[in-house]
This record gives structure tokens, C-alpha cells and sequence, in this order.
């Protein structure tokens, strides 16, 4: 078998499994994966505006307001006006999800490390390169689908 098939076949095992442990993880909040997309797009990029967050996350102002409903709900968001334009809706994220988002955050980073801390420097080395790599080809090919 090629490198590059197993590599493939490794991939194919592991992307499920994330998935599974995201579910897990998300249940354990009561969050649904595209509610925690948006409350980490708060988090990492600050207040946004509700077209904005449609725009970075593919999804239409509909699935937008009805994510940031259930989540006003439930207190982890806030939508504020725009201090110059009244018709544009801004979102920040509150104190109860940005703790959820980080204890997340947490966990995966915890589980994360201890795959990495099983390697030698010059593996970790390695690692990070290729996971820099990895994210250069997610921006290329969310570049490439957003246009």
C-alpha cells in the first residue's frame, strides 16, 4: 500500500471518531455543533455583526437568527445595536459561553497534547509544521468556496 493510502485510511478512522467526541462533548453543553461554530467565531474574533457571522460560518440570515435565538435563550449571546446604523445587528458573546467555549477548548487541547507529548522534539517539530500546513490548505480551500 502507497504512503499516501495509508495516510488516507488513518484520516478516515480519525475524522469520525472527532465527531463522535465533539457530539459527546457538545451534548454534555447543550450546544449543537453549528450554535458552538457560532459562539467560537464570537470568541475568537470578538463582536460581529449578523451578516458577518452568516458570511464566515456558509450559513443564511435565517439559520443565523434561529442559532442566535436559542442561544439569547440560553444566555450565552447577546445582540446589541449598531452605535451608527440602527438596521445592523451586532452579536457578542457573554461570560457563560465564552466559559463553555473555552472548557471546550480545554478538553480538545488536553486530548490533543497528549497525543503530541508521545512524540520526540524533532517529532512535535514535524507535527507542528504539518499541522500549519493543514491549516494553510483549509484557508486555500475555504477561500476557493466562498467566492
Amino acid at each position: 500500500m502507497k504512503e499516501g493510502e495509508g495516510f488516507a485510511n488513518t484520516f478516515r478512522e480519525i475524522q469520525p471518531k472527532f465527531s463522535r467526541l465533539y457530539a459527546s462533548v457538545l451534548a454534555e453543553v447543550n450546544l449543537s455543533l453549528p450554535q458552538y461554530a457560532l459562539l467560537n467565531q464570537l470568541r475568537t474574533f470578538g463582536t460581529m455583526s449578523m451578516t458577518e457571522t452568516s458570511k464566515r460560518l456558509n450559513l443564511t440570515k435565517p439559520a443565523i437568527t434561529h442559532l442566535v435565538d436559542k442561544l439569547e435563550e440560553k444566555k450565552l449571546l447577546k445582540r446589541l445595536t449598531h452605535p451608527k446604523d440602527r438596521r445592523i445587528i451586532l452579536l457578542s458573546i457573554r461570560p457563560k459561553g465564552e466559559k463553555i467555549v473555552s472548557w471546550i477548548h480545554g478538553y480538545s487541547l488536553q486530548m490533543l497534547l497528549g497525543a503530541y507529548d508521545q512524540f520526540d522534539a524533532a517529532g512535535q517539530e514535524t507535527v507542528r509544521r504539518f499541522c500549519s500546513a493543514i491549516s494553510r490548505e483549509l484557508d486555500n480551500r475555504l477561500r476557493e468556496t466562498l467566492k
